[in-house]
């Protein structure tokens, strides 16, 4: 009974595995096709220039969407997403099931967040856009939900973030800007990870965007000192007041 019990679990694992090379090939044929006829493209330098305004920590989307994939773990593409429809007035939030993931991984590990807008699904971890019909024919998508930016700001919990994205501009990072000190969690990093990787184009396209906004990091920490005994010297005033 034990034996038949491995044979039918053997049988079962190389027909799973049978369906998802299966699935793979039948996709990357569709997907190969459509590259090959410009209906799959990968996104082009006008895309980025778009998302090059729009700015999540201190680090313009484009960015992070072209240059940081490659330092992520897996299941940060509903973050990515998420960056990617902020940039778009039209962009609508997407989320669903990959029948690709489900056959590689498993059920509960077949979530994908992607954007879709003018009648294309741009992909972030891909960093291809696909005709819709197609992006789902190729994927296998289900469980499919579409949220505006109307929708997403209605949600008490997203409201603060949203409204500090969409209205965050490149003034604000600079030399007195209300968000300059936001530059200190993540540029120390993203200066390290392209010195790192080597990747001239990454390396100058940061500089770039560090001289718009005037970085200096020994000024930001001053700054950041400064900020913090103020507020210290504020906060022992109060408790004198109080006592007396």
């Amino acid at each position: 009974m034990k034996k038949l019990t491995k044979l039918c679990d053997s049988v079962k694992g190389k027909l799973k595995s049978l369906r998802a090379d299966l699935h793979c090939f039948c996709a990357e044929r569709i997907m190969d096709k459509g590259l090959r006829d410009g209906t799959v493209k990968p996104f082009d330098q006008e895309l980025y220039e778009q998302m090059s305004h729009t700015y999540v920590n201190g680090v313009p989307v484009s960015i992070d969407m072209k240059y940081l994939r490659p330092t992520i773990g897996p299941g940060k593409c509903y973050d990515r997403s998420l960056n990617m429809f902020l940039c778009f007035d039209d962009a609508l939030l997407v989320r669903g099931d990959l029948k690709d993931l489900e056959l590689r991984f498993s059920k509960e590990d077949a979530g994908h967040g992607w954007i879709e807008r003018g009648g294309y699904a741009y992909d972030p971890s891909l960093l291809h856009k696909y005709p819709v019909d197609l992006y789902y024919k190729i994927f296998g998508v289900s469980n499919v939900h579409k949220c505006s930016h109307a929708e997403y700001a209605a949600i008490p919990e997203n409201k603060k973030f949203y409204d500090k994205v969409r209205n965050t501009t490149l003034q604000d990072y600079q030399p007195n800007g209300k968000y300059r000190l936001d530059l200190l969690t993540t540029i120390p990093l993203v200066k390290g990870i392209a010195e790192v990787t080597g990747n001239i184009e990454f390396q100058q396209e940061l500089e770039r965007y560090l001289d718009a906004v005037q970085y200096d990091e020994a000024q930001i920490y001053q700054q950041l000192k400064d900020k913090t005994e103020n507020l210290l010297a504020d906060y022992i005033e109060k408790l004198i007041d109080k006592e007396i």
